[in-house]
């Protein structure tokens, strides 16, 4: 994060443009459990490439019952006999060709599954779901993200936004979360091995790591956030962290810890970020702008940005660091296709 590579050249088209003329779309998957927090990072992927160069194609169309039907038959959603995930790998198949496919739809309001919908691809379409990772779905990826968040973390989110906005009933979701933990263990979990990154959500550590008693404040929703990344030489420029600090010593400092560890996982060699606190929010314009200067996106830099009231910044930071090895992938991707045209 500190230096470029010294092999880097400067693209002459920003990423947006060569995607727009590329041979065919890049293809994410994401995966983790339901309120894991997936689809806050496919928002980070959104924001930097901008909407007009991303669809994403939620896995809950796909499911084989809709509400109504898993309360009879006591099935669930995370069991993959109780989806139709070949109608997925053949959906994969004709999205890298470029061809528009009739997606399946699930209202999550409702319980049940409304019109499909013609998705067309466009330079990037992101699937989303419990099973995205699963092993005859991985050939038709170009990248893969795991969402691992802790239980007691995911429980919360899951809970309050199925009743807020979902309209599911208190009693039947304590009772379902509870039934969840065996299936998630079983069908889900494992998935994170064989991804290009996992991001794990803890609750905030950084009371543990003062002396005698913590004396700071960490704002609601601050999280402990590792980005577990498999290292490789990305053609990417430098991303540069300014960091203030003379606000250290300050006695109204706010709290906050950035940490790279090698590591290993699962048998892979790794490279694990750890963060946690308040990240500065002149930092996160400073990150911001350097990646959207490699995408070319042409929106507001200022309107893109947030207020901690808006957000929390360190996980706004995480979708940087997290969409910034997908661009690398991206941008190593477009100048193999690019060298082969010119052969």
């Amino acid at each position: 994060m500190t230096s470029t590579p010294p092999d880097y050249q400067p693209d002459a088209q920003p990423l947006r443009a060569q995607l727009q003329s590329a041979r065919r779309p890049i293809l994410l998957g994401v995966a983790g459990d339901s309120g894991s927090g997936k689809t806050t990072y496919t928002h980070g992927i959104r924001r930097l490439l901008g909407n007009d160069m991303v669809t994403s194609i939620p896995l809950d169309g796909y499911h084989r019952e809709d509400r109504a039907q898993r309360r009879r038959s006591g099935r669930l959603p995370l069991d993959p006999g109780n989806n139709h995930l070949d109608l997925v790998e053949e959906h994969l198949r004709s999205l890298r060709k470029g061809r528009p496919v009739e997606v399946p739809v699930y209202n999550h309001q409702t319980g049940c599954f409304d019109a499909p919908q013609i998705v067309r691809p466009t330079p990037v379409v992101i699937i989303e779901g419990l099973h995205a990772l699963y092993q005859h779905l991985l050939p038709h990826l170009d990248f893969s993200l795991y969402v691992d968040t802790d239980r007691e973390v995911k429980w919360r989110w899951k809970f309050e936004r199925d009743v807020s906005y979902r309209g599911h009933d208190p009693g039947e979701l304590e009772d379902e979360i509870q039934r969840r933990e065996a299936a998630y263990k079983q069908w889900i979990d494992f998935q994170k091995t064989s991804a290009d990154v996992v991001v794990k959500i803890h609750e905030s550590q950084l009371a543990q790591l003062a002396h005698q008693k913590y004396a700071g404040s960490v704002p609601d929703n601050c999280y402990h956030l590792e980005i577990v990344l498999t290292p490789s030489d990305l053609p990417l420029p430098a991303l540069n962290l300014p960091v203030n600090l003379n606000a250290v010593m300050d006695a109204g400092t706010r709290p906050f810890m950035l940490a790279a560890v090698p590591s290993s996982y699962w048998g892979k060699h790794v490279n694990v970020t750890h963060m946690d606190g308040v990240m500065p929010l002149e930092a996160m314009q400073r990150i911001e702008e350097d990646i959207m200067q490699l995408t070319g996106i042409a929106e507001d830099l200022e309107a893109c940005l947030v207020t901690e009231e808006a957000q929390n910044s360190t996980m706004r930071f995480a979708q940087s660091l997290v969409a910034w090895p997908f661009l690398g992938h991206v941008r190593a991707k477009l100048m193999e296709w690019q060298a082969e045209d010119l052969r």
